[in-house]
């Protein structure tokens, strides 16, 4: 078989299927492995497969399957600025950064992303739509359900929540709690469910305001055992310097700016990462900060005929980082980095 009769094969293979690994290839193929490697290699080469993973895990997708180019992606978050960003997270006892102090630099972080990223995003609701007329009902019913259990996993996870991918799949769709696990990790992903059913219901998050913020907390929380309404006592931060502010006028206060700012932006992208890094900065809640940021980005892009992200194929590690990268560094470029490949995993796994 000549070179452009395994191409084609291999392209249609993963245009039916998302995805094909080596031994895919030599079986689709009847090629032996060095065979199967060149020929994945070059299709790389030639800008139509993208790698995912190492070694024999390493699986290849499509690369018009992605909204942003991985080396579009890359430019976001500088080598420099990687080096810095090492460094800073090698660093013992980092001295304490206090949010009197650097609210104004917080609040005044450039959110906004590239020319060539801004076009993209904005052509990706012209290719959800084409993308979701191939879909037959049953397929886009199946791709929301993933969305639903991908995201409440990957939300809790971060949140230390024990519960396994598939756990969570069992709970979500058969109602079954997993043995072992308390109450609180089962009711949190609940939660997480019944807040992307909230948010799915229409475009009301175009403009945000107190009201909608505490709506999606509320739900966020239920039957936890945790306060809603904005905090009036002083909270910590985990292996992190940062030292929030310790009042309820000052989270008032700030919470006033950041609605401003967010609601004065025109890009659906911009709004959706400023609602992720500034909520969770300011820490208005006496808990659930970064799963209310996390829905309040979703609904943003929701509301504006987007796709949510899940985290799903983000490392908890990453996700943290660049969460107190911004906290202390009021830097936003690794978790634009982040976003951006969360978009792509969205625009494969769930268009429904």
């Amino acid at each position: 078989m000549e070179y452009i009769d395994r191409k084609n094969k291999i392209l249609q293979f993963v245009r039916v299927y998302g995805a094909i690994s080596n031994s895919d290839v030599q079986s689709l193929t009847s090629s032996h492995r060095n065979t199967s490697t060149h020929d994945l290699k070059r299709l790389v080469d030639e800008g139509l497969l993208l790698a995912h993973g190492t070694g024999k895990g390493t699986i290849y997708r499509l690369l018009e399957d992605l909204i942003f180019p991985p080396s579009e992606i890359e430019a976001i978050f500088l080598k420099k600025e990687k080096k810095l960003f090492d460094k800073f997270f090698r660093t013992q006892d980092r001295k304490k950064v206090f949010f009197n102090k650097i609210a104004e630099k917080a609040i005044s972080a450039d959110f906004s992303f590239p020319k060539n990223i801004s076009d993209k995003f904005h052509e990706l609701k012209e290719r959800i739509d084409t993308k979701r007329k191939e879909l037959s009902e049953e397929a886009r019913k199946k791709k929301k359900e993933k969305l639903v259990i991908d995201l409440s996993w990957a939300s809790s996870n971060i949140e230390g929540n024990t519960y396994s991918l598939l756990e969570t799949e069992g709970l979500l769709k058969y109602n079954q709690t997993a043995k072992g696990k308390n109450f609180q990790e089962a009711q949190m992903i609940l939660n997480h469910k019944s807040a992307i059913e909230y948010i799915r219901q229409g475009s009301h998050y175009k403009t945000i305001d107190k009201q909608k913020v505490l709506e999606l907390h509320q739900i966020l929380m239920q039957n936890l055992n945790i306060d809603t309404g904005f905090r009036e006592h002083l909270v910590t931060i985990s292996n992190s310097s940062f030292v929030p502010c310790d009042n309820k006028f000052q989270i008032i206060s700030f919470f006033d700016l950041l609605t401003t700012k967010i609601n004065k932006m025109k890009s659906a992208l911009d709004k959706a990462v400023a609602a992720n890094l500034l909520l969770a900065f300011l820490q208005p809640f006496s808990d659930g900060n970064k799963r209310t940021s996390r829905m309040l980005g979703n609904s943003i892009l929701l509301s504006y005929n987007y796709i949510p992200i899940s985290f799903v194929n983000t490392p908890k590690e990453d996700y943290i980082k660049a969460i107190l990268y911004f906290y202390e560094k009021q830097k936003p470029d690794f978790f634009k980095q982040l976003f951006l490949n969360e978009l792509n995993n969205s625009f494969r796994e769930y268009i429904g």
